[in-house]
């Protein structure tokens, strides 16, 4: 079996996952309804109108919309990577011949991907709306961010998101093949990333101590994340990949 044939079988499996497209659709829903809230709520406050009726229900609403998607970030990823082995399909995929290290980069990928595509569900509906209410102070938003990413290095910051979040998803399979699945295995992951998250702000706050300046030091923090994100992928990536290798299924 070819590499996309592989991905494509991967791909089709996440697509047809209905629980969690039910999930995807629940929080594109109320993503959507918050953002009307707000919107709502501008509308009121520039024609003078009370707004504390629509805060009541906006506020508890974001912070529940927060703490599930912060949820959904981390447990949809790992269902999709742990499913093969709860429903033991790995080691079918693995016996007809597919070869681990092709299944274990595809599988990273396909994640990542089926992730990319379900944050983008989520959270197109919002800024369509923000767009058409509000298309000049969307553009203008638009526009400063972009400045402001210019000016002080942003493409550093977005590159750095970029490879701690592939960063994450490496350890997260690192910690599912690890476990074989196990849910409890979130909690390895949340320690682990805990702990990484420790130690690089302690070694970040020395380089910024030592450097004597705010600006560089935070500028040094980010290559010094950007490096650890490196490592972090090689790392995990290369045990994860040698687990799998030698894994009994």
């Amino acid at each position: 079996m070819t590499v996309s044939n592989i991905f494509k079988m991967e791909m089709y499996r996440n697509f047809r996952d209905r629980a969690y497209l039910i999930v995807i659709g629940i929080l594109t829903v109320s993503f959507a309804i918050a953002a009307s809230l707000g919107i709502a709520m501008i509308f009121q406050a520039k024609s003078g109108h009370e707004t504390a009726p629509l805060i009541f229900l906006e506020g508890p609403l974001v912070f529940a919309l927060f703490i599930a998607f912060a949820a959904f970030s981390i447990i949809y990823p790992w269902h999709l990577m742990s499913t093969d082995y709860n429903n033991k399909v790995l080691s079918l995929v693995v016996a007809s011949g597919v070869k681990r290290s092709r299944y274990y980069f595809v599988k990273l990928l396909a994640t990542i991907v089926t992730n990319l595509l379900a944050y983008f569900a989520i959270g197109v509906i919002p800024v369509v709306l923000l767009l058409g209410f509000f298309h000049q102070e969307f553009i203008d938003f638009v526009q400063t961010v972009i400045h402001g990413f210019t000016a002080n290095q942003g493409w550093l910051l977005l590159l750095n998101l970029l490879v701690s979040s592939i960063a994450t998803m490496v350890i997260l399979y690192f910690v599912v093949i690890l476990t074989r699945g196990k849910f409890w295995g979130v909690f390895v992951f949340l320690g682990i990333r805990l702990g990484l998250g420790v130690v690089v702000s302690s070694i970040g706050l020395s380089i910024a101590s030592v450097s004597g300046a705010l600006t560089s030091g935070l500028l040094g923090n980010h290559w010094l994340d950007f490096a650890v994100s490196l490592i972090e992928i090689i790392i995990f990536g290369f045990a994860g990949f040698l687990m799998l290798k030698k894994q009994d299924l």
